[in-house]
């Protein structure tokens, strides 16, 4: 008996040098596993959201989309662009800036970079930047649909998302001088090339309908504050992607309450599968100015 004993306690006394190594490999096995949870960004999703200088907030880009836009910074802009001022472009002296917004939008035919300018029309810019950091056109194709040469394009609408903004906006000052005298000064027209605003119907109509001017415009700004520019389009580039614009379907583009309908796709596809449209819109960068800027 007393010799079963001793062989029993010697097991034992070993037993715990095993458990020790075998807590060991599992530990290290443990530790070297990957981590099947970590998220990975994927193209499709949502990238995530950087701030800016100022307060906007804006979504990273990927390589594609950064380089559909040559402007990514306000630095990139130059010095005229910088600062509007009455000349061959301008008719008057727009408002001066206490707030710049510079956008990127892909089109169908190609990029655009646009700058807000909060002071011309602090509502409209507003509605336009709501649109952009909330997804509107990255998440729907929102159609340029009455593109008429040498006038304008109109977009905005894209299905039932449109709904979500179509209360409609107090009217900003109209900072143009309006009426039939002061379509022209000399060879500058008073809505220029490349000038956005909202293509209202009356007064306080403006909602998530935008125009672009094509070309220099006399008509457009003159007596409706509804159109008081809160926006253009700056960069070689952009103006490269106008001219591109198709406007063969004129004032025969898609019906508005189509544009309205789930299926509005289909339809502009099956209809007029010629028409260009934005694919994405991202605020690239802001700029706060000091008073007396500009």
């Amino acid at each position: 008996m007393v010799a079963v004993q001793t062989k029993s306690n010697r097991r034992n006394q070993h037993t715990p040098i095993w458990i020790f190594f075998a807590i060991i490999l599992i530990f290290f096995a443990i530790i070297t596993l990957p981590d099947w949870n970590e998220p990975t960004f994927q193209g499709s999703t949502a990238p995530p959201q950087a701030k800016l200088s100022g307060d906007a907030i804006a979504v990273k880009l990927s390589d594609a989309d950064r380089s559909s836009c040559p402007y990514q910074r306000w630095d990139d802009l130059t010095l005229e662009e910088k600062n509007p001022q009455m000349g061959p472009r301008h008719m008057i002296t727009p408002p001066a800036d206490d707030k710049v917004t510079l956008v990127c939008c892909q089109t169908t035919a190609g990029p655009w970079n646009i700058v807000v300018h909060h002071a011309w029309a602090p509502n409209g810019a507003e509605r336009f930047l709501q649109l952009v950091q909330d997804q509107y056109f990255n998440t729907n194709t929102v159609p340029l649909m009455r593109c008429v040469h040498g006038f304008l394009c109109q977009f905005g609408l894209a299905g039932p998302a449109s709904k979500v903004f179509k209360q409609t906006l107090p009217d900003d000052p109209n900072w143009l001088p309006e009426g039939p005298d002061h379509r022209q000064h000399g060879d500058v027209k008073r809505f220029a090339q490349g000038y956005l605003a909202y293509a209202g119907a009356g007064k306080h109509s403006r909602n998530n309908q935008f125009i672009v001017a094509l070309q220099p415009n006399g008509r457009l700004a003159g007596g409706s504050p509804w159109e008081v520019p809160w926006g253009e389009i700056v960069g070689r580039h952009s103006f490269e992607t106008l001219s591109k614009i198709f406007t063969g379907y004129g004032e025969h583009g898609p019906k508005q309450g189509m544009l309205w309908k789930e299926d509005y796709l289909a339809y502009v596809q099956k209809e007029f599968p010629r028409l260009d449209s934005i694919q994405s819109c991202h605020v690239v960068d802001q700029k706060v100015f000091g008073i007396g800027y500009g």
